[in-house]
């Protein structure tokens, strides 16, 4: 086992040191952010939420969402949706309705439509058009640029095309067969003492840098194992898409990469569908969160179903998609979505990368996942360091080997 973890660390060491750095910056960059509460509009914000709810024009959810008041109660949902649909059509006649939706902005009550390729928001008071600056933002594309955005580039290996991911992939499998091996070691180390009547789990031994190495190791096991799974498993996920886009692509409808929820997926939604495709929404929503605001109400066809969209009032401004027809709650991944190329698909997808950076578990998973990076800088430092100690003394002994049993 020791020579095996030796020459997994000999030839892995640098690319997993690279990989932590860039995976620590990036955490303490979202860190930085969310201790300091930075505005949703800030672009490490934004990056943080980009994704989450889905691809650009299936997610909902704006910047403005996070801290924008809630739909007030009581009021007639279908009818102000029905009214919004009739503005959009007297402002734009013969074109298509895409979706129809409520929302507050600005202080007032609005309702925004899609007709055609065009959005327009209108104030429902008064019926006025409102301008296109009070439309909510887009979600942050594939290309937005920021530290986080740049600090991931190179964590991924983007710089090297659609290949870069297979490096995570390989930084995860030299990181867990070092767990393993490094555990085997450890393990036969502490049987022998205790044999001896020495059963501390931890001991001074060969060393600060050997000492601190073991009990970094004993104490983070935890942790760096998952970073380790989870990490692989979404390279195993990204290098998947990578593979789909070099070997798979073309314009909608058929399956397309990269984006494959980019265009039109959308169908035209007709007034008369839209009480009773409120009123399903509405009561799925009530029943499986009740108590709970609304900010967003959306109504859609996307990929052929019939959809609610709704934006709730809670912790994460959550973005619930229901089936309009049945108030069946939808995923991101539902037969017959467009392929996007990810071998666990897009739900799973953004849960792994959630798992991987520990605010699956909220702000203390984000805490915990900086110990357990930090535990990897230093074993990866610490291990290169005694390598060097070790292969110097064995090079003036003329045993220059740079692995040996």
């Amino acid at each position: 086992m020791t020579y095996w973890h030796r020459l997994f660390a000999c030839f892995g060491a640098a690319l997993i040191i690279y990989i932590t750095a860039t995976g620590l910056g990036i955490q303490l960059t979202d860190l930085s952010a969310l201790v300091t509460h930075a505005p949703e509009t800030d672009p490490t914000m934004l990056m943080l939420h980009q994704h989450i709810n889905g691809p650009e024009n299936y997610s909902v959810v704006s910047a403005p969402d996070y801290t924008a008041p809630v739909i007030p109660v009581g009021i007639d949902e279908a009818a102000l949706l029905v009214r919004t649909a009739n503005l959009g059509r007297t402002a734009a006649p013969g074109s298509d309705l895409r979706l129809v939706e409520l929302r507050n902005t600005v202080g007032k009550l609005a309702g925004r439509v899609r007709m055609g390729k065009k959005d327009m928001i209108f104030d429902l008071g008064t019926g006025e058009r409102l301008p296109d600056a009070d439309l909510p933002p887009a979600p942050p594309g594939q290309y937005f640029v920021s530290l986080r955005s740049s600090i991931k580039n190179f964590h991924r290996f983007g710089f090297l095309g659609q290949w870069g991911s297979m490096l995570n992939g390989l930084a995860g499998i030299f990181l867990a067969v070092m767990l393993i091996t490094g555990l085997a070691q450890y393990i036969k180390l502490y049987r022998a003492r205790s044999r001896l009547g020495k059963a501390r789990l931890f001991w001074s031994a060969g060393g600060v840098w050997r000492s601190v190495h073991r009990a970094v190791a004993l104490l983070a096991f935890i942790l760096v194992g998952w970073i380790s799974v989870t990490g692989f498993w979404l390279s195993v996920d990204n290098f998947g898409s990578s593979v789909v886009a070099i070997f798979r692509s073309g314009p909608p409808p058929g399956p397309q990469h990269p984006g494959g929820f980019a265009g039109d997926w959308s169908s035209p939604i007709s007034n008369a569908e839209i009480p009773a495709l409120t009123t399903t929404t509405l009561s799925a929503f009530h029943n499986a969160e009740p108590g709970v605001g609304i900010k967003v109400l959306q109504l859609r066809y996307f990929a052929g179903y019939a959809q609610g969209v709704v934006v709730a009032a809670d912790d994460n401004t959550s973005q619930l998609v229901y089936n309009g027809h049945t108030g069946a709650r939808m995923s991101m991944t539902e037969p017959g979505y467009p392929a996007l190329g990810f071998t666990s698909g897009w739900q799973v997808h953004q849960t792994l990368k959630q798992l991987h950076r520990g605010d699956y578990f909220g702000i203390t998973g984000r805490w915990l996942d900086t110990i357990g990076a930090l535990s990897i800088l230093y074993l990866g430092v610490s291990g290169v360091v005694m390598y060097l100690q070790m292969w110097s003394r064995r090079r003036r002994n003329g045993k220059s080997a740079l692995v040996w049993r």
